[in-house]
């Protein structure tokens, strides 16, 4: 029988077994499931609709500009509201590739300051240089000059709209090009988005494999983080910049064009289609929470969506009149109780914790 010396048994007592795999923390786990499934269930899903819609809203312009002077204006106009639902239903997505290039404000320049939109545009008109129009030149231009808000002061600023764009002559032309433009770069915007959430490099696959994307999140767990905050921003969207402003202390300090798309009319339609994807949103990340807070959820979205269903459709103008103005105040308060339960419960249930967001302030 062999023989230790202390030393020998010593070294060996000291010697590192084999190594043990860390468990992996099961609320990490969980909150890399619950993302993919946002991901794959909401997230592509609204950006794909959105490029579909950019496209049809490029192809629009384009037959209108192969025959101006006597297109079908309605066309272009059908064409922006689609890309303005589609757009509104992302609205709220504020992580991942959209904050790369300044693209959420490029794709709709909004709240603006100073009628920077119509400085941009306005620019724009008087350029006379196609080379103004490029994506490559649009991604460095002014944001508040490319977007969705510019669009809209074409298709409904002025007298009359269509007879500008019908105009004989190179001011009609121009003007024709400069939406068309817009309408191509949008699209542009839009398939650059969809491709980064599903590219094989993309933020899905990063997510998949609980990696970080482009310094913007760290792992699965921060990208969940960070979505829900989304979330819980969406409603602040809604309340602190859609509705508060154009409200004002009373109807007398009321501000009705500081509306969303007041000019198209879509000042109701907006809210109503950010509060139904804002809903689709918490679905899924409320999947596996308790079904009694589940149906509170469902309870108050629907309390929300009545009261902004009957909202005024002109908005900013109704919060100026003290007959229809309690209308308007309804969905506010309707929708600020949505915010107060999701952020107060939705967190835990999920086992993400809510982080910074731009609408926090400083």
């Amino acid at each position: 029988m062999a023989l230790f010396s202390r030393k020998s048994l010593l070294l060996l007592a000291a010697a590192p077994g084999p190594a043990v795999a860390a468990k992996p923390d099961p609320k990490a786990v969980q909150a890399g499931k619950t993302v993919l499934a946002v991901v794959d269930q909401f997230v592509i899903p609204t950006y794909r609709a959105l490029v579909q819609a950019t496209e049809v809203q490029e192809k629009a312009w384009t037959a209108f500009a192969a025959k101006r002077e006597s297109g079908d204006f309605q066309s272009l106009r059908t064409a922006y509201n689609a890309v303005a639902d589609a757009w509104a239903n992302a609205q709220i997505v504020k992580t991942g590739p959209v904050t790369l290039f300044l693209r959420y404000d490029r794709f709709a320049y909004w709240p603006e300051a100073r009628n920077a939109t119509q400085r941009a545009l306005d620019q724009l008109l008087s350029s006379k240089n196609p080379k103004d129009l490029t994506p490559e030149s649009m991604a460095h231009d002014s944001v508040a000059g490319q977007g969705l808000t510019a669009l809209e002061r074409l298709l409904y600023d002025g007298d009359n709209p269509a007879a500008a764009l019908k105009a004989a002559g190179r001011d009609g032309q121009w003007r024709t090009q400069v939406g068309a433009g817009i309408a191509h770069n949008l699209n542009v915007i839009a398939r650059d988005l969809l491709a980064d959430w599903t590219a094989p490099d993309g933020v899905r696959a990063a997510i998949a494999a609980n990696k970080g994307w482009k310094s913007l999140f760290a792992d699965a767990p921060e990208a969940a983080r960070l979505l829900l905050t989304d979330l819980v921003a969406g409603f602040k969207l809604m309340h602190d910049v859609k509705l508060l402003p154009v409200l004002g202390a009373n109807a007398d300090a009321a501000k009705p064009k500081s509306a969303e798309a007041w000019r198209s009319q879509r000042s109701q339609r907006n809210l109503k289609l950010n509060l139904t994807s804002a809903q689709a949103l918490e679905k899924v990340f409320a999947a596996g929470a308790p079904v009694a807070h589940r149906t509170k959820f469902d309870q108050l979205f629907a309390n929300a969506a009545k009261a902004v269903d009957a909202m005024p459709a002109d908005l900013g103008e109704a919060a100026a009149d003290p007959k229809r103005r309690a209308r308007v105040d309804a969905g506010r308060a309707a929708i600020k109780a949505v915010q107060t339960e999701i952020a107060a419960t939705l967190p835990g249930d999920v086992g993400v914790t809510l982080g910074f967001n731009s609408l926090d302030g400083d």
